[in-house]
């Protein structure tokens, strides 16, 4: 069974896995420094930039799970999100980071799991998974 999870790795393994990811054409995988986002404009700039999302700037949280629920642009069977040096990732503000990764969580990686194919037609689950590195 297909399971998305947020996944704690360190920097061996996950370079090890990038490796791979880089050989696999139907993965879309996405690398964040965290000591670069500090603020919902510079998370929300890189999730922009590296999914290719279609709009600028989401207005809010739920315009931003919306477009992370869809990513079919990309044409891709699974997705990845690592995020290195996790501890400084949102540091200046621990709320907002507790949301986005609730919201990975408990909306984004469980729609991919399974929910699409209950909830769009011809939806296919797919991998989505968040690696946190320290």
């Amino acid at each position: 069974m297909l399971e998305n999870k947020i996944r704690h790795s360190n920097i061996e393994s996950v370079k090890k896995m990038v490796q791979e990811f880089h050989s696999n054409e139907n993965l879309h995988f996405v690398e964040i420094q965290g000591r670069e986002i500090q603020s919902w404009e510079d998370y929300i700039k890189k999730i922009e930039d590296t999914f290719k999302l279609p709009t600028k700037w989401p207005n809010s949280i739920d315009g931003y799970n919306d477009w992370m629920r869809d990513l079919e642009w990309l044409g891709k069977d699974e997705y990845a999100l690592i995020i290195y040096n996790y501890e400084n990732f949102l540091e200046q503000d621990l709320s907002l980071k507790k949301v986005i990764m609730d919201d990975f969580a408990e909306s984004i990686m469980p729609w991919w799991q399974d929910e699409v194919e209950t909830c769009v037609v011809g939806g296919k689950a797919k991998p989505f998974n968040v690696y946190i590195v320290d």
